[in-house]
């Protein structure tokens, strides 16, 4: 399914997912990851690349807010620790069952999966949590596995009564079977450890106090540094630096937790040193700072600091704070407040402007919907600024995917965001998508009564308009945006899958008002994409994407060609040619643009924790406007490493 960003109106947003970044995890799991890499490329259409250290099995599907892809790796289940030696258990024990997730109801894979991690990190009284939810499903078909791993998280947990309550309960549903017989050895085991004369043991912690006393701490993440390069020759030979920047990232989470808390931090800042200008342009950014915090016992969560999140009426990054209370297993409500954080160099509260708001999230219902229901209110120098209300639908299961988005602004009587996503996969290896997309743009608020104007405050209009006439020019600055997206991929075989799409969209006009001229609207414009895409085609892993897409808008028709190859040419070495065609034909002036970029990417790991990546190419560009041609060529660069940790 292609991603729905609701609030893709930000420039900057627009501008990170299109880049390529090198993403973190915690390596003390037992995952066999070896390099996570996003490849933003367009938008509406990135990729996510996983590399392993090893050959794994692997499931991937939608969360179920659909915000997010699980993806799940069957892996060899690590050898169980070593028992206790106060319980002194003669018999060993046996390997712990592996559940086959290919199949069930997507909540209750979710439910075993996360359970199955859980257990793997000893995070025992979360595991018995998870495999409780399980079992009070009468119809999922994880009920025998589930049964088993209950009574062993209780029996690792020390709640031995328990867990002897447990294995019986097993053993009476399900007598016979290889489950059955490792039931029998650790019920006998934990007998025989039972009926050990207890004065020759040392007294030990009532459970619950070790569980909460041991904790488990993660420290992990990146450090980046990158030198980037442009420029532009023309015809008389003069040249013109565009860019000549060094960029540092640092991405550092830390992760404690005991079986009732958990704790996380996250930092990912950026720092660009112009060189050009001898750092009069320096520009450090802040896109996440956050702490988040979580009481597992009593069901309170929260995240304070600076965050992004496009659900519950939130549209994207703010400083501020999020509690959230479960008051059932199916209901969760969520407080929100905090400042909109314009852009991410942005280092103080923008104290003008604030919103406060409240969410529901109910379900899973039905092992496949969920619902969101939130109110939220936002003001900007003492007045209204946004003040909406709205929710969201999720449908998932193995075949069809659907995500519905409304956000309806009862203060200014329109309909905001409207957003319907799906997709449906059908036993012929084909997923359909479709994507309908209803939206202002910019998102209607008060505060879009700036643009255009002199000033740059509300109260500065105050001095010249009424209020209702300042919501006036909010609405007249307010275009909307419709569009309409299908698209279809099919598996031709194990090599060969190709990708089609059409989108239809058009921007309505914007009225001359307040001093500030209007726009005209685009009218109906159409884009196309088709794709095909061959693996493993002239050396084991390769991938090589032709792409072709068409545009026909307004202000030009665009036909673009596109030539994507990726070689790992050793497990450490890899490289990636790429060239890029574009035509370019002006409507209103019969002009025409050529753009040709030939491209190289090599990544090379020289150790696990330390990577070089070194990527340039040359632009050539011919420009034809009322029959002159004007041509200009350019280089490129970028170099650097990444170090994690």
């Amino acid at each position: 399914m292609r991603p729905s960003v609701i609030g893709l109106d930000d420039p900057e947003t627009i501008q990170q997912l299109s880049e390529r970044q090198i993403l973190s995890w915690d390596r003390s799991t037992s995952i066999p990851l070896k390099e996570m890499t996003y490849e933003g490329g367009v938008p509406d259409r990135p990729e996510l690349i996983l590399r392993f250290i090893r050959d794994v099995e692997f499931d991937v599907r939608n969360s179920g807010d659909l915000r997010t892809l699980i993806i799940v790796v069957r892996t060899e289940i690590p050898k169980e620790p070593e028992k206790e030696p106060e319980l002194e258990v003669i018999l060993p024990e046996p390997a712990m069952p592996i559940p086959d997730l290919s199949t069930g109801a997507p909540k209750m894979v979710e439910l075993m999966d996360e359970a199955g991690g859980a257990m793997i990190d000893r995070n025992f009284r979360r595991a018995i949590q998870l495999y409780t939810k399980v079992l009070r499903n009468p119809d999922t078909v994880f009920r025998q596995d589930a049964q088993e791993l209950l009574g062993l998280a209780r029996h690792r947990n020390g709640q031995l009564a328990h867990a002897k309550a447990e294995y019986e309960k097993y053993l009476k549903l399900y007598p016979e079977g290889p489950g059955a017989d490792r039931v029998r050895q650790r019920l006998s085991g934990l007998l025989t450890a039972a009926a050990r004369p207890k004065e020759k043991l040392r007294k030990p912690k009532r459970p619950e106090d070790v569980a909460e006393s041991v904790w488990d701490h993660q420290v992990f993440g990146s450090l980046s540094e990158f030198y980037n390069y442009s420029d532009t020759e023309f015809e008389d030979g003069t040249k013109v630096i565009n860019q000549s920047e060094s960029l540092t990232s640092l991405d550092f989470s830390t992760r404690s937790r005991s079986d009732r808390y958990e704790i996380q931090t996250q930092f990912f800042g950026t720092y660009a040193a112009n060189l050009r200008n001898n750092g009069s342009d320096d520009v450090a950014r802040v896109n996440n700072l956050f702490v988040d915090l979580e009481d597992r016992k009593w069901g309170l969560s929260g995240r304070f600091g600076r965050q992004s999140r496009s659900s519950g009426g939130i549209l994207g990054r703010f400083d501020g704070g999020s509690v959230g209370y479960e008051i059932l297993p199916e209901v969760t409500i969520n407080g929100v407040f905090g400042y909109p954080v314009v852009s991410s160099d942005d280092r103080a509260f923008n104290a003008n402007k604030h919103f406060y708001g409240a969410n529901f999230n109910l379900g899973t219902f039905w092992d496949s919907v969920d619902f969101n229901l939130f109110a939220i209110n936002q003001e900007v120098e003492g007045i209204v600024d946004r003040r909406a209300v709205g929710g969201e639908i999720r449908y998932f299961d193995p075949k069809i995917s659907l995500f519905s988005y409304v956000d309806y602004d009862i203060s200014y009587d329109e309909l905001n965001i409207f957003l319907l996503n799906g997709g449906w996969t059908f036993s012929t290896k084909t997923r359909l998508n479709l994507v309908l997309d209803y939206r202002k743009s910019p998102i209607l608020t008060t505060s879009n009564a700036l643009i255009g104007q002199m000033v740059q405050e509300i109260s500065g209009l105050l001095n010249i308009f009424t209020e209702d006439e300042i919501r006036q020019l909010a609405r007249d600055r307010t275009a909307t945006n419709k569009s309409a997206t299908i698209g279809i991929v099919q598996d031709l075989n194990e090599k060969y899958q190709v990708v089609g799409e059409v989108t239809i969209s058009e921007l309505s006009a914007t009225p001359t008002s307040g001093g500030v001229p209007g726009n005209p609207s685009t009218g109906k414009e159409y884009f196309y994409l088709a794709q095909l895409i061959a693996s493993n085609l002239f050396i084991e892993g390769d991938i090589n994407i032709i792409e072709m897409r068409y545009a026909d808008t307004m202000s030009n028709d665009s036909y673009s060609l596109n030539l994507n190859l990726r070689y790992p040419i050793t497990p450490n070495f890899r490289i990636n040619p790429r060239i890029q065609t574009n035509l370019r034909k002006n409507k209103n002036d019969n002009g025409e643009t050529v753009t040709i970029r030939p491209l190289l990417r090599i990544d090379y790991r020289w150790k696990k924790w330390l990577r070089f990546e070194l990527e340039g190419g040359r632009e050539f560009r011919q420009d034809t406007v009322l029959g002159n041609t004007e041509s200009n060529t350019g280089y490129f660069a970028t170099v650097g490493f990444r170090a994690y940790f």
